[in-house]
């Protein structure tokens, strides 16, 4: 074949290709519409007026009219064919028939099982195409979407997933208000009045404090533990095993802090009403340095919270003081008391946690002067006073939800500004000074 009769061949290839791409576009235009079908479904095509079907590839999927009006159709495996319909009236029309791969019902399952409980995300399905959208709302959610994210990344390359999950910059946590109130009451004063904690709970141990009817009235006493409880709110009140009476006698308590703090939920809140004693240390070296301890109410809290409600607080508690009767090398000794616990509770539930105790012992002996110091018969011109005394500390937790729109939060702003208020008034110069 010389170069002449190539380049006619050549040109008549080209053209028998150019007619065969124009036909099968011409082809793709005649189709009335796609339909979208599952591998292993059927569904009901309604069509008025159908006498005949066709398939193309029997193999895809299969097509008959159940009646004059619907057509049944049937996913076999997933793919590409032509359906044919024929009305009554001759009239023939085209459709394109997608078989969609049913491999992502599994993965819409588990997907909608382990997205269950995270809040913002969602999955769904089009097209056979899973979905998986939304924003985080919470940290913890993070680690479980990545998880997801890894898991299903095969399915993300083949296109039968799409992610498009939002991950917030900045974490927010839950802000949460602990009002606490620590109380030390004398014992026997407690025993005069009727309270009795339960023997069964020794040693420190904490209960849930609530409403008490017929008992002592809490809204006319709440005050002088500077918290109340507002309308709506729930208090439970659990079986402590006593009968609180303990603010019906004045002066047999006395509040050592009442701090209200603020933090995140996972973070710290600490708090100090006291002071530090310097106590001296002499190291290997003969180097002598100077070491700080507190002493005093030490709080320190950590409080975590759920979606539910539920915070759940971890605590610390601390007083102590110097003790004087105790000294070594010009260093005192301390009495401390001390507790650890982990409470839950909801949204302005009380905490109580007691059981904290503390004695001391004293003798006092008067007598005549001389007379008082003769043997045997001195013990007639001399007396004794033994005192004993006990106290028990009382601490009241109560945590609560807030924001800086919060009305309890408005409240902390209204009550510092009027004490700034106070104090201002109290420096400005007056002929009463």
């Amino acid at each position: 074949m010389n170069l002449s009769g190539l380049g006619k061949y050549c040109s008549f290839v080209l053209v028998v290709q150019l007619l065969f791409c124009f036909s099968l576009a011409h082809a793709e235009d005649n189709y009335v519409n796609t339909v979208n079908i599952i591998q292993g479904q059927t569904r009901l095509m309604p069509y008025p007026g159908v006498t005949r079907v066709s398939i193309g590839h029997p193999d895809i999927a299969n097509a008959q009219p159940t009646g004059p009006d619907e057509i049944l159709l049937t996913g076999l495996k997933a793919g590409v064919t032509d359906l044919r319909i024929w009305k009554s009236n001759g009239q023939q029309r085209r459709y394109l028939l997608k078989v969609v791969d049913n491999s992502w019902v599994q993965i819409l399952e588990v997907a909608n099982i382990v997205l269950a409980d995270v809040e913002g995300v969602n999955a769904r399905e089009e097209n056979g195409i899973i979905f998986i959208e939304g924003r985080i709302l919470r940290e913890q959610d993070i680690v479980i979407i990545s998880d997801m994210k890894k898991k299903l990344s095969k399915e993300m390359n083949s296109g039968t997933v799409v992610f498009n999950v939002i991950t917030p910059k900045v974490s927010l946590q839950a802000m949460i208000l602990l009002d606490v109130q620590v109380v030390e009451v004398r014992r026997d004063d407690l025993m005069n009045v009727g309270v009795d904690w339960a023997a069964s709970a020794p040693g420190p141990f904490y209960e849930l404090l609530g409403e008490a009817h017929g008992v002592l009235d809490f809204d006319k006493y709440a005050s002088f533990f500077g918290f109340g409880f507002e309308e709506g709110t729930t208090n439970p009140l659990t079986e402590i095993g006593s009968t609180i009476n303990l603010l019906q006698t004045k002066g047999i308590a006395r509040v050592l802090a009442q701090p209200k703090l603020v933090t995140k939920s996972g973070s710290k809140a600490k708090f100090l009403a006291g002071g530090e004693v310097p106590i001296p240390i002499r190291g290997t070296d003969g180097e002598l340095t100077v070491e700080f301890k507190q002493v005093g109410v030490i709080l320190d809290f950590e409080p975590i919270a759920d979606p539910d409600g539920f915070i759940s607080t971890k605590i610390n508690v601390e007083v102590s003081a110097v003790d004087d009767s105790v000294e070594v090398l010009g260093i005192p000794g301390f009495i401390s008391r001390k507790t650890s616990m982990e409470m839950n509770t909801q949204t302005g539930q009380t905490m109580v946690i007691s059981g904290m105790l503390q004695a001391e012992d004293s003798k006092s002996i008067s007598k005549v002067p001389g007379l008082g110091s003769i043997p045997i018969i001195g013990e007639l011109f001399k007396s004794r006073d033994f005192q004993q005394k006990s106290t028990e500390l009382v601490i009241f937790v109560t945590p609560y939800f807030v924001d800086p729109d919060s009305k309890r939060n408005k409240d902390m702003l209204d009550y510092s500004k009027k004490l700034s208020q106070d104090a201002e008034q109290d420096m400005k110069f007056s002929i009463f000074d």
